[in-house]
């Protein structure tokens, strides 16, 4: 029986550079831009940065697989709400059956396994985003900061008031492991208005090979009227300490237009 169609190459998913594409289809460009737009004056407030936490890593199945396990109907549908496959991850809940998190020019859609009338199902629900307003930005460790460098939380040399969007442990023992600028970029757009019932969700795997370990890491988060998203490689020499190794990482930032299931 033929293997499904699943988003990236499946012999290079951990190691390949980011984002990934749908095999078959022609990637659509997003404009990129050079951040955020600053908050407003009297507005001026910093996100918090997290320290790295501890990333367990357990004997399951990989994104692949649980991919697989959704069924063509499921992955179909996911993508038809999305738009274009532009980042994904799949993985089994806690009850041992698979669950997806896509995210496309058209929105962030979640497929999360339900019962009904005794039947196992999936649930795909959609953030739709505003037309044509996913906007990207890469972030290289490798590469300098452009312009003056200044600390997380001030500017201009003052210090600026953060905002706690309340996190759960969890997700802030993820969200930590990436550099301070992702960070900021991902919390940023919930820090005037839009704090309050900030949902996570977050996934990430590690590859051990001849020189390097590669730790893959993706997070959403999204909120009334924001999303954000990061998809992220970490690239560590063998022997050597965390903070030796060095990230490449894709985000997305979009205004959400309106929210609804897209159906069983």
């Amino acid at each position: 029986m033929a293997r499904a169609e699943i988003p990236g190459n499946p012999d290079r998913e951990r190691a390949r550079p980011v984002p990934r594409q749908v095999p078959g289809q022609v990637r659509r460009e997003l404009p990129a831009r050079g951040g955020l737009p600053a908050p407003r004056r009297g507005e001026e407030a910093a996100a918090r940065i997290h320290p790295p936490g501890e990333l367990p890593l357990e004997d399951v199945p990989t994104r692949e697989e649980c991919w697989d396990m959704l069924g063509p109907e499921v992955r179909a549908r996911l993508q038809a709400k999305a738009g274009t496959i532009l980042e994904w991850w799949a993985r089994l809940d806690r009850t041992g059956r698979p669950r997806a998190v896509v995210l496309g020019p058209d929105g962030l859609c979640k497929a999360t396994p339900i019962t009904r009338h005794g039947r196992q199902a999936h649930l795909v629900h959609r953030l739709q985003l505003e037309p044509g307003a996913l906007r990207r930005q890469s972030f290289d460790t490798r590469t300098p900061a452009a312009g003056p460098r200044t600390r997380a939380g001030s500017r201009g040399g003052s210090t600026l008031p953060t905002v706690d969007l309340g996190l759960d442990a969890e997700t802030t023992a993820v969200l930590g492991n990436f550099p301070p600028a992702v960070q900021d970029f991902l919390q940023r757009p919930f820090l005037h208005g839009d704090s309050h019932g900030v949902v996570s969700d977050w996934d990430y795997q590690e590859e051990t090979e001849f020189t390097h370990r590669h730790l893959s890491v993706l997070l959403a988060l999204s909120a009334d009227r924001n999303v954000t998203f990061a998809s992220g490689i970490r690239i560590l020499p063998r022997g050597r300490s965390p903070q030796d190794g060095y990230w490449e990482v894709e985000c997305y930032h979009a205004p959400v237009r309106g929210r609804g299931p897209a159906g069983a």
